[in-house]
């Protein structure tokens, strides 16, 4: 017996098993052709001119054994994978196993720096913005190969704070050492009424009575009670010339409350001492805020 080709056993089959019922077929010329069929199917299978002799008409499936180790069903294409039908590189042959998007090295994938395929991303020559949000969680952004150090983003659910580890400077050389240096409130106010003309950090102002006010601090702003008041008035009721003023005496002494009512008193007084409503007002507030870390003196 021997593997033979479609062709030949389909001759052999045409020339030993007659067309009649003359007893010109024998017993061996049955079993001959039957045994080359299945002695040759493997080949003409595996013969690998499956394009156009020997096509799959359908999809080729490799069910795995259950229970066996290893499990049978795989496909072992030991001299690579084609696809010719390919919008691209056709003409290629994969000799190497795709392992999942979560297995692929990123340094050797080809083309990494040419075009500029990730929108997302900052370019590398700086030529374009950004499309999307650069979110960079709570990372520090700073000169490279030092680790918390620079700036970085802190996400608060009322807002985002900006974290800075050292000193801000400016291209005049000036610097701020620290947020505390700013003014936390202030307010500008027109006793008649009263009528607020500009506010920062302050939620309320109460008239008390004649040249007596009550301020109240937005919450979070003043860490204590022992803060820095600087107060001013014109202590007259006209403001159109610079010589609109009247001598007169500021106090902020009240200091009370915890937030949201967190409270300064301002009252003015003349010369005789009398409480006067005057046309301009001025306080402005420097505090450490919650948590703050104050200098040790």
């Amino acid at each position: 017996m021997a593997e033979l080709s479609k062709t030949t056993i389909l001759s052999n089959i045409l020339s030993d098993l007659a067309d009649n019922n003359a007893g010109l077929i024998s017993a061996a010329d049955v079993r001959t052709n039957m045994y080359n069929g299945v002695d040759s199917i493997n080949a003409i299978i595996a013969s690998g001119d499956t394009n156009t002799t020997y096509p799959f008409f359908k999809d080729v499936r490799a069910k795995r054994t259950e229970g066996v180790t290893p499990s049978g069903g795989r496909f072992i294409p030991e001299s690579g994978i084609m696809f010719p039908n390919a919008p691209v590189n056709s003409d290629k042959l994969q000799v190497q196993p795709f392992l999942g998007v979560g297995e692929l090295d990123h340094n050797s994938l080809s083309n990494l720096t040419g075009g500029d395929p990730h929108t997302q991303y900052l370019n590398l020559n700086g030529v374009r913005a950004m499309t999307g949000n650069l979110k960079l969680a709570n990372n520090w952004i700073g000169s490279s190969g030092n680790n918390d150090h620079g700036f970085k983003f802190d996400y608060q659910p009322t807002g985002t704070t900006i974290l800075t580890s050292g000193t801000l400077k400016f291209s005049d050389n000036s610097v701020i050492k620290s947020g505390r240096g700013v003014a936390k409130a202030w307010i500008n106010f027109d006793a008649s009424g009263p009528t607020v003309r500009s506010a920062y950090n302050i939620t309320a102002l109460d008239d008390l009575g004649v040249g007596k006010f009550r301020i109240t601090f937005t919450s979070g702003v003043i860490g204590n009670n022992y803060y820095i008041a600087v107060g001013h008035s014109n202590a007259t009721s006209a403001s159109g010339s610079i010589e609109d003023f009247a001598n007169n005496t500021v106090s902020m002494v009240s200091r009370s409350g915890v937030d949201p009512n967190k409270t300064l008193s301002f009252v003015v007084r003349d010369e005789g001492g009398q409480y006067v409503d005057a046309k301009i007002n001025d306080i402005v507030v420097f505090s450490d805020g919650p948590n703050v870390t104050t200098d040790s003196i």
